[in-house]
């Protein structure tokens, strides 16, 4: 046992703690002092170095990780969605149909001022799951909401908008759509409705900003729900400076609950690439509560719309490969100029197009200017297509992919439907990447999406089953170890944080997720299921679940 002097504020005994350290050791009893832990051991000795002010938990034999990390989320502006548009997402609610869409969208019209905009959002291929086998058409949009503009986004990729917001954005037929974006028009030559990519922001951008007390209850909001599911980590991408005040301003009123590493998107954004860069400062620059974690680009668009940019087309539509949103050019300025001022970048990139640009790219700029440690990302990289030769050259140049376990999980029909199953033979394929040395993350494209949930997602790791119960590549299913630290001490590394949280170790970061079971005497299909029973973050309880059994504090 490891000890600190003086009584420490709290302690966890009687359980299990899985500690994620070097050896994957086991103890039964931590201390907590000032926030930080101080000791880890056996019970009695971390009972014995306890006085009367020490909070003591006794935890009734329950299972104690590290606290959680969901690394690519969309959260400030995703929990502000969750409170102030209408919600037709079919992960959430029970949208089924686009009558229901619309029905949806009327009542909110029927509240509304005459004029006034009217914004709901959907989930990812969600056109694919209703049984009409499309997005609704602006022409259903007029019908719900005849008297005011409406939009309604299915994931980030795809904007549907009626005619009264196509007229505000001045969206007619012959518009000619920015580049990286592309507006459907239908055959008469008017505008569908339908706005892709770049596109989108001709009508985002006119549509009403949050307020920062929005943006800040948004976090809040979302933030509850994270705690809730033992996520004490996230690495939230932000897309303008209300975002960031936002955050700012709730670490300086001390109510931000979790730890927040940001990712500032620095092309299709309200932040200009040259922003940070003018600034001087670097990844890291921060506090404990919230500190840059590096800037944020996106190649091409998602499966959502075909807009994902492939080599061969689509299996559902032949005459499309997806759309480019950077060409390489751009891409390689900004890589080079963020990699040389000591930025780590994380690139978006669904299509294989788009990962041998976004491979090549981070290539060059280490070639022309070598840095060991610099843990350049590619979110999505591992979803699909890593083929031996994009594994090598992830490999040999210490590039992390971030893949997405709930795409699997939630919209792997879909996926077989769109890309087909040639692509997808080896996806997700996790195994192969932990076995080449690569330190493996996932993250949750949420709350928008899906819920934030990482004990699903790593269940999910272990099980590989979807949320319809089809098994997919077994063969590529990893160790319930391996996968609790994957959203543990691998999270922490990717953010650069692996000294200070990540693992229960002496003179870490006091933040726990504590389980009602052990993820290792469960059904691999179970593990998503396990509840929270509480979340501590900095040593105070930040969540307890109400009804938990026997659990006093």
């Amino acid at each position: 046992m490891s000890a600190a002097p003086l009584s420490p504020d709290m302690i966890l005994t009687n359980a299990t703690v899985l500690t994620a350290d070097a050896t994957d050791s086991e103890a039964e009893a931590v201390a907590v002092y000032n926030g930080r832990i101080g000791a880890v051991g056996s019970a009695s000795d971390i009972d014995a170095l306890a006085d009367r002010r020490t909070q003591k938990i006794d935890l009734k034999g329950r299972t104690v990780l590290p606290g959680l990390t969901d690394p690519h989320v969309h959260f400030a502006d995703g929990g502000a969605h969750m409170m102030h548009r209408i919600d037709c997402r079919d992960f959430y609610s029970n949208v089924r149909s686009i009558p229901q869409i619309t029905e949806n969208i009327s009542a909110e019209a029927a509240r509304r001022p005459k004029d006034s905009w009217v914004v709901a959002h959907g989930s990812p291929m969600q056109d694919f799951r209703m049984p009409e086998g499309r997005f609704p058409t602006r022409q259903e949009l007029d019908v719900a909401a005849p008297n005011n503009p409406v939009a309604i986004n299915f994931g980030a990729h795809i904007t549907i908008a009626n005619s009264k917001a196509l007229e505000l954005a001045g969206i007619r037929a012959g518009t000619e759509a920015p580049a990286g974006g592309a507006i459907e028009f239908a055959d008469d030559g008017s505008p569908t409705g339908k706005l892709v990519e770049r596109a989108q922001y001709l009508v985002r951008n006119i549509v009403p900003e949050y307020t920062y007390d929005q943006m800040k209850d948004g976090v809040l909001f979302a933030a509850d729900r994270c705690l809730a599911r033992g996520i004490t980590n996230i690495h939230d991408i932000v897309t303008n400076h209300e975002s960031i005040r936002a955050y700012q301003e709730l670490v300086d009123d001390g109510r931000l609950p979790i730890r927040v590493s940001i990712l500032i998107r620095v092309i299709e954004a309200a932040i200009q690439k040259e922003s940070l860069l003018n600034l001087g400062i670097k990844t890291g620059f921060g506090n404990d509560w919230l500190r840059i974690g590096g800037v944020k680009m996106s190649i091409d668009g998602g499966i959502t719309g075909h807009v994902a940019k492939f080599y061969e087309p689509y299996v559902d539509d032949p005459c499309h490969e997806g759309l480019i949103r950077i060409e390489q050019d751009e891409l390689d300025e900004t890589i080079e100029a963020y990699h040389n001022a000591g930025h780590r970048v994380c690139i978006h990139a669904i299509g294989d197009v788009a990962m041998d640009m976004a491979l090549n790219s981070i290539e060059k700029a280490l070639h022309a200017n070598p840095r060991d440690d610099h843990r350049h990302r590619v979110e999505h990289l591992g979803n699909w297509l890593v083929t031996p030769e994009r594994m090598d050259q992830i490999s040999r140049n210490n590039i992390l992919p971030v893949p997405n376990i709930p795409f699997m999980h939630y919209i792997w029909d879909s996926l077989l439907a769109c890309i087909g199953e040639e692509r997808l033979e080896d996806s997700f394929n996790i195994r192969d990447m932990l076995d080449a040395g690569l330190q493996i993350t996932s993250g949750s494209d949420g709350p928008a999406y899906w819920p934030l949930d990482s004990l699903r997602d790593l269940g999910t790791a272990v099980s590989r089953q979807t949320w319809t119960g089809t098994t997919v590549g077994a063969d590529q299913a990893v160790s319930v170890r391996e996968a609790i630290r994957m959203f543990t001490i691998n999270a922490a590394y990717n953010a650069f944080e692996e000294k200070i949280k990540g693992s229960i170790e002496t003179g870490k970061m006091a933040d726990f997720a504590v389980l009602a079971e052990n993820p290792y005497e469960v059904e691999p299909e179970r593990i998503k299921d396990i509840a929270v029973d509480m979340t501590i973050v900095n040593g105070a309880i930040a969540f307890a679940r109400e009804g938990a059994d026997g659990l006093e504090y």
